[in-house]
């Protein structure tokens, strides 16, 4: 071997270091890599937001985007055009859509109602936040509560209300009728770091993605826990890794569970009791850590699957946009 030679294999050896060293740094497993996801990557949404907040899939096929900046729900159709921008009356931070179209919003302490046309039908307040004792020492680090998730079933709507600001945050969640009435709190406590607290629901269950425990809690509609599971794991696909995780959850259209990892720009697909099924894919880490690497760790990475499963929609926070994860052929 000449000393060209030796040089590009020296080279090529201290290139491969470096990557396994910037995943370990990201808390990417090193032994693990794109080559081994459902999907792959492909060019994001050509669409501007303000403020991108919270997306769901709507049962006709397109793709509803909440930009609680611009106080709006835009419609975009499966070619990436935006075809209609809904008025909820304030700035969207998390909904769901009904199986018969109806879709339910929340945002700056409010809910909304809206036919499946878009129509406003009604907006109700959520709870106040618990005042403080007189003789309580000053609250530091927090923010004005936030619709954190919101996920509707056949007869109720579930929502997770945060407070508080980084690991001291705690999220409560309720439980109101499909009419916005009879509300009850059956949850409390729950650890959801910075106010980000996501749920889904499938037949009469609710999920929740309690980030800064590592773990997905499953709760009856009366609030009592029916199973726990996951755990922080920095090795491997099973564990959940960076600081809170999993931050975002959803379901396919077959009743599969997705699980969303932000700063490590990770979605995986699980059953519902936990059982780790497959990898699906990586948005680009970079991107997610433009602001630093502990504010990316910390992400709404919010997901929205296509009835086929062949596009995985991924919410870029920082940047904005949304990011695509297509199917492999």
């Amino acid at each position: 071997m000449c000393r060209q030679q030796v040089r590009m294999f020296l080279a090529g050896v201290l290139a491969l270091g470096a990557v396994i060293a910037a995943r370990a740094a990201d808390g990417r497993p090193a032994d693990e890599g794109a080559e081994a996801a459902t999907h792959r990557e492909v060019a994001p949404l050509d669409v501007k937001f303000q403020t991108l907040a919270a997306m769901r899939l709507h049962t006709s096929g397109n793709l509803l985007a909440a930009d609680s900046g611009a106080e709006a729900i835009l419609v975009i159709d499966p070619k990436g055009k935006v075809i209609d921008t809904l008025k909820p009356g304030f700035g969207p931070e998390a909904l769901d859509v009904a199986a018969d179209g109806v879709l339910y919003c929340g945002g700056q302490g409010r809910l909304a109602k809206l036919d499946i046309r878009g129509k406003l039908l009604k907006t109700v307040r959520l709870p106040e936040p618990e005042k403080p004792a007189a003789n309580a020492p000053p609250r530091r680090g927090t923010r004005p509560d936030r619709v954190s998730g919101i996920a509707v079933t056949d007869k109720d709507l579930f929502v997770a209300y945060g407070a508080g600001w980084s690991l001291r945050s705690r999220s409560r969640l309720f439980r109101f009728d499909r009419d916005l009435e009879n509300l009850r709190q059956i949850a409390e406590d729950l650890r959801g770091c910075c106010q980000r607290c996501d749920i889904v629901a499938r037949n009469g269950v609710v999920y929740v993605a309690e980030n800064a425990a590592h773990r997905v809690v499953a709760f009856d509609r009366d609030g009592k826990i029916l199973n726990t599971w996951g755990e922080r794991g920095r090795k491997g696909l099973e564990g959940f890794g960076a600081c809170c995780n999993p931050m975002n959850l959803c379901f396919d259209a077959a009743g599969v569970l997705y699980t969303a990892e932000s700063g490590l720009g990770r979605v995986k697909r699980h059953a519902t009791d936990g059982k780790f099924l497959d990898l699906v894919g990586y948005v680009d880490v970079q991107c997610f850590e433009a602001a630093g690497g502990l504010a990316a760790s910390c992400s709404n990475i919010a997901i929205a699957v296509t009835a086929d499963g062949a596009r995985v929609y991924v919410m870029d926070y920082k940047q904005n946009r949304i990011r695509v994860l297509e199917k492999k052929p």
